[in-house]
């Protein structure tokens, strides 16, 4: 029988505010490898996640960019970049606005992004700033929020808005239309033959809820909002003595 799978979030769940992978769970890390295949699953881009797999020592096993590229022991499961006229139709709308176009590798911020947001490249944690071949996974728009914000129904794709603290912006992360975390880590698990019953989710967000909703167990950290703690069976940071407990039932 194969290993139960966790699916871990990144941000705001095992990262910091400062984007680095708290303390408390790299010293957790090494019992959840020898009980989980452990696949991150994450709106991050394909670069940023392996990073972050790399400084977990972890085999490359991951849903990036909402869902919309999907990888299991580094072969690709699912490839689904932006097609040519919904891209054309996004940015002749909102390309106005500070704009980055995430490919595999690079990130490719206009001016105006440049010029107001420079500091908020790092997030990303891209190998590179400049052109790409490659087709584009995820776009990003920021507008100054006020009345005339866009409804995120109206962009073609799927959408998840944020404001981030320190500044007066919403972000919108916009992945190809018919992706999305769940459905990710839905294919992920069809391909595999996984019974999502034995598998666990650890999340902070709205993203998630479709996750905890799938798993058998399901862990919202304690900074979550409170619509998603409902959602899920625990709520704790993964370290924690009860859920620690949970997710490794029987060990010391």
């Amino acid at each position: 029988m194969s290993r139960p799978v966790l699916l871990l979030d990144l941000d705001g769940t095992v990262l910091d505010d400062h984007k680095r992978l708290y303390g408390e769970f790299l010293e957790l890390l090494p019992y959840l490898k020898r009980r989980y295949d452990i696949v991150v699953a994450s709106g991050r881009s394909k670069y940023s996640v392996e990073r972050y797999l790399r400084e977990m020592d972890l085999p490359p096993k991951y849903v990036s960019f909402e869902g919309a590229y999907v990888v299991w022991n580094g072969e690709v499961l699912y490839d689904h970049p932006f097609d040519e006229g919904t891209l054309k139709a996004l940015l002749e709308e909102y390309g106005h606005l500070p704009t980055v176009l995430f490919h595999l590798h690079r990130v490719v911020p206009n001016e105006r992004f440049m010029r107001e947001f420079s500091e908020y490249l790092a997030r990303w944690s891209a190998d590179q700033i400049g052109p790409e071949d490659s087709g584009i996974y995820k776009v990003v728009f920021a507008k100054k929020d006020g009345p005339d914000n866009p409804p995120a129904e109206r962009m073609k794709g799927t959408v998840f808005v944020y404001k981030r603290r320190g500044t007066d912006h919403l972000f919108y992360d916009v992945a190809p239309p018919g992706t999305g975390k769940v459905k990710g880590v839905r294919l992920l698990f069809e391909r595999l033959g996984i019974d999502p019953v034995r598998c666990v989710a650890i999340g902070d967000y709205y993203n998630d809820v479709g996750l905890f909703r799938m798993c058998g167990l399901s862990v919202a950290v304690p900074k979550a909002p409170e619509e998603v703690k409902r959602e899920a069976k625990l709520v704790g940071w993964p370290w924690d003595r009860h859920v620690r407990e949970a997710l490794l039932p029987g060990a010391r």
